[in-house]
């Protein structure tokens, strides 16, 4: 079995995705089976530099001082991971609701009782064989959310791996609104999730030549769902999915029909009505500030916007946060004027153009940089 992982920001279509491809007969792919492998992981690399019990370790990477992407490939390399780590975080899930394909202890026993030792890489790509819903497969993997950081890593151990992208807009109105806090883990201040989402799309622009990476936007998923599944298959060298295979509704991986996890209606299928829905469901100003904040990864990805360019840096100097900052942990992303600094200086690197140090702070990546600044207006 080949290695796949798939990730993107949380209400993006994460679950959807890995939901409708489990139904390809080649392939396995489980439901955030191991979250806290990941966090662990992050906490003992994070530890390095004097930091410990951080509640939120993957952070949005952006004006990042401890380490840059070598220092966490390097550590993630001569990490060696075991039965004795695993049987401890299997232990530590049983409570936690962010792991959602769940095992039976018996079967946890005998897959460690076989688990050799190695890296992270290597210690996924044997859980994910030994677990898999379908042991027929040619590809096994998992779902997991926000860990675009670990995806140069895992592309260089021989893994494939997929991001899937959402308007920011939907993403926010899905996580703040309806059902959504419980899957979200409750509000964060709305800095925290637009520089977790420009997160998700600077690894997608800067992976998107990697032969074994693939991006797709969640709007053409549920809009022309045979066209984007294609793409997938095509990019893992299978054959298509069958015309009928979603007639009856989309089956989870205990073969069950799934009900959805929409945070706005019920649903069973593939809904496109979820796109563009957070114009009736946003408040204004939060729905302005989204598009000044990410407004050259909006006109990159295709997305409209009402605002134009020059608007951008009084929306971002007038927005006052109505979602309160409810955990002490994320009080720094508080819309305040040092936070707006911020912004107004990303907004200015765009403006006049800049290298190196002082790009990538505020954009992760040069190319990231350059291709943000070709889609701005002349």
């Amino acid at each position: 079995m080949k290695p796949i992982f798939v990730t993107g920001m949380q209400r993006s279509g994460t679950t959807l995705l890995e939901k409708l491809l489990c139904n390809h007969p080649r392939i396995s792919l489980l439901s955030q089976p191991f979250p806290l492998l990941f966090v662990a992981v992050k906490r003992r690399f994070l530890r390095l530099f004097g930091e410990a019990g951080i509640r939120y370790p993957l952070g949005d990477l952006f004006l990042e001082a401890r380490y840059g992407e070598e220092d966490l490939r390097g550590f993630l390399k001569g990490l060696s991971l075991g039965a004795p780590d695993m049987r401890a975080l299997f232990e530590e899930m049983a409570g936690f609701s962010g792991q959602y394909t769940r095992f039976a202890p018996e079967l946890c026993a005998e897959v460690l009782e076989h688990l050799e030792p190695g890296d992270l890489a290597s210690l996924l790509a044997q859980l994910y064989r030994s677990l898999a819903h379908n042991p027929g497969a040619d590809w096994c993997g998992g779902k997991e959310t926000l860990w675009e950081e670990l995806l140069p890593f895992l592309l260089e151990r021989g893994f494939s791996c997929l991001v899937i992208l959402r308007d920011p807009r939907g993403v926010l109105a899905s996580l703040n609104l309806g059902g959504g806090l419980a899957y979200g883990g409750g509000l964060k201040p709305t800095l925290f999730n637009v520089r977790n989402w420009r997160k998700s799309v600077a690894f997608a622009f800067h992976l998107e030549s990697h032969p074994r990476f693939l991006s797709l936007r969640y709007e053409d998923l549920i809009a022309r769902p045979r066209e984007s599944l294609d793409r997938i298959t095509g990019f893992l060298g299978l054959e298509p999915f069958t015309e009928e295979l979603f007639a009856g509704g989309i089956r989870g991986q205990d073969g069950e029909l799934w009900a959805g996890n929409s945070s706005h209606r019920a649903q069973s299928g593939i809904d496109p009505s979820s796109a563009g829905s957070h114009r009736e469901l946003l408040p204004p100003g939060v729905g302005r500030y989204l598009e000044a904040t990410c407004w050259p990864e909006l006109r990159c990805l295709g997305y409209p916007a009402a605002l134009e360019w020059a608007e951008v840096p009084e929306v971002i100097r007038a927005f006052a946060d109505p979602y309160e900052v409810v955990r002490p942990e994320l009080r720094g992303y508080a819309a305040d004027p040092a936070r707006a600094a911020e912004e107004l200086r990303r907004c200015e690197l765009l403006r006049g153009g800049g290298e190196g140090t002082q790009v990538r702070p505020f954009f992760l990546f040069e190319d990231v940089f350059s291709r943000l600044r070709e889609g701005l207006p002349a």
